[in-house]
């Protein structure tokens, strides 16, 4: 790169450290563009709600729109702003949390090979996995201790503390959507396992695709109404409108694609996944 290239990367790097939209966008240019205003506005806020008061945050938008993606690099951008952070994911199952801990893990780790692509140690040098201490789901960082754990409604959390959990879409199918046993499973793990490994002024981030008002995001939502939790709320529909076929984002999602993958769902399904307004079925298992 020549002087002014580099100097144009340096402005970039220090702005992706001060703003969680930027880092994302220095690490995947083409995929948070800075025309995709429901990225930008899930960055920000994100970034907001961390740096607030408040107590929780729902994010609810389409599948295949960058939840997981955004939720790996707010990790990433929360232990490299502060290594003695605490941070707990729990996923689906152990497979999706051992492979959400170990692409945020990786990138961390990430050796820079090519000058004019920035890499995690751009932005926080000096931030970097502890020597012996990184196993696929529970990490530290340098000066840190436990300073992540990735776990799942059948793995474990005894033992460890957090200052955020971010829960990342339980379910996977619309048998368990609709399985009351399984929902009631996934509030009383939320309520009686994970709520107990929150620190004092700790943070929630719920971010699942909505599948039922029952759902975990729906009961979290009632849960902060009723208490009078400060509580954010970050939500999309992936058809914006109707009688125009105007969509959130054509890039990732078509009219034509949205209408070929929804007529072969039920349409409870297909309002609830791509459009955050759930429709409970009948006859519920």
């Amino acid at each position: 790169m020549d002087r002014e290239e580099r100097i144009k990367q340096g402005a970039l790097i220090e702005l992706a450290k001060r703003e969680f939209f930027f880092y994302c966008q220095l690490k995947a240019p083409d995929f948070y563009k800075s025309d995709r205003t429901f990225l930008v506005n899930l960055c920000n806020g994100l970034q907001e709600f961390v740096e607030s008061d408040e107590e929780v945050c729902i994010v609810n938008i389409p599948p295949r729109h960058g939840k997981s993606r955004t939720a790996g690099n707010l990790v990433e951008w929360c232990l490299g702003n502060d290594p003695t952070y605490k941070i707990m994911t729990g996923s689906y199952n152990e497979t999706l949390s051992t492979m959400f801990s170990k692409n945020v893990r990786n990138s961390i780790q990430e050796e820079k090979a090519d000058e004019s692509k920035p890499v995690f140690s751009d932005v926080f040098p000096g931030v970097k996995i502890k020597y012996g201490d990184g196993a696929m789901n529970l990490w530290s960082l340098e000066g840190g201790y436990n300073n992540y754990l990735a776990t799942s409604p059948t793995g474990t959390a005894t033992g460890f503390g957090c200052n955020l959990m971010i829960i990342d879409d339980l379910i996977k199918s619309a048998l368990e959507a609709n399985n009351a046993t399984v929902l009631e499973n996934h509030w009383s793990w939320f309520t009686d396992t994970m709520l107990s490994r929150l620190e004092e002024g700790g943070k929630i981030i719920v971010i699942m695709t909505r599948w039922h008002s029952e759902d975990l995001a729906g009961r979290v939502l009632e849960w902060c109404q009723n208490s009078n939790k400060k509580y954010r709320h970050i939500k999309d529909k992936a058809l914006l409108d109707p009688a125009r076929c105007l969509m959130l984002c054509p890039e990732i999602l078509s009219y034509e694609s949205y209408k070929d993958k929804t007529s072969a769902m039920g349409e409870d399904i297909a309002s609830a996944n791509y459009n955050q307004e759930p429709i409970d079925l009948k006859g519920r298992l």
